[in-house]
């Protein structure tokens, strides 16, 4: 049995233009679960985005920042990121979005050579990751993944991590997919999401969010 649903937003439950599915809002709504938002956006976008799911718990900035019932957990390290991009700016030329409200990572402009930039970053020994989560590229924290996020959930909601199915389409939901039991993808994902998935959605964005939990209920899990 499924005791709790792990979702992404963008490209999961909302479309490649960031347009929510309404559906999505809809099935949340309506789930006898707990659901768990589990997202590479700020902390303060998803907070909102939970007010309007109807949502208690998520995991923001790809790990980084963990909230339940508006308790707060800050576990990424933001300054280990500054001195990354610092670096990159220098080496690669490198620009970042306006990160003001990131607590932990830093989001970066695309139209620059990602290994390269990860390869240097490696020859310089700071310990983050260059993460493409499909709309952006992230600088976190190494460690920190939407895994180590979804599993802290787990521990303070008191629900096992295989007692969770997680749902996304980016590379970057692969972390929380490999830890939960019942791991799933909308139609649109990443083909090394689906590989990972043990449910591969027929329709894409929101509308595959709603197929998946249709076929969690047929199937007898929720």
């Amino acid at each position: 049995m499924i005791e709790a649903v792990a979702v992404d937003i963008d490209g999961t439950l909302t479309d490649e233009r960031r347009v929510l599915s309404p559906v999505s809002v809809s099935v949340i709504r309506e789930l006898e679960v707990p659901v768990i938002l589990v997202t590479g956006n700020t902390h303060c976008f998803t907070r909102a985005a939970a007010v309007l799911f109807g949502v208690r718990n998520f995991v923001a900035e790809n790990g980084g920042v963990i909230s339940s019932d508006d308790r707060i957990e800050i576990v990424g390290d933001r300054k280990i990121c500054d001195e990354a991009y610092e670096h990159l700016k220098e080496r690669f030329g490198i620009k970042k979005f306006d990160s003001r409200y990131r607590l932990t990572d830093l989001v970066l402009i695309r139209g620059f050579d990602v290994d390269a930039a990860s390869r240097y970053l490696e020859s310089l020994n700071i310990p983050v990751d260059l993460v493409d989560t499909g709309f952006a590229i992230h600088i976190k924290n190494r460690g920190i993944t939407k895994g180590t996020g979804l599993r802290r959930i787990s521990e303070i909601l008191g629900i096992p991590a295989k007692s969770i199915a997680a749902i996304g389409d980016s590379p970057s939901d692969i972390p929380m997919m490999e830890i939960s039991g019942f791991p799933a993808a909308v139609g649109n994902a990443h083909p090394s999401v689906k590989s990972a998935a043990m449910y591969v959605a027929e329709l894409p964005f929101g509308e595959g969010f709603a197929e998946i939990i249709d076929h969690m209920r047929a199937s007898g899990m929720i």
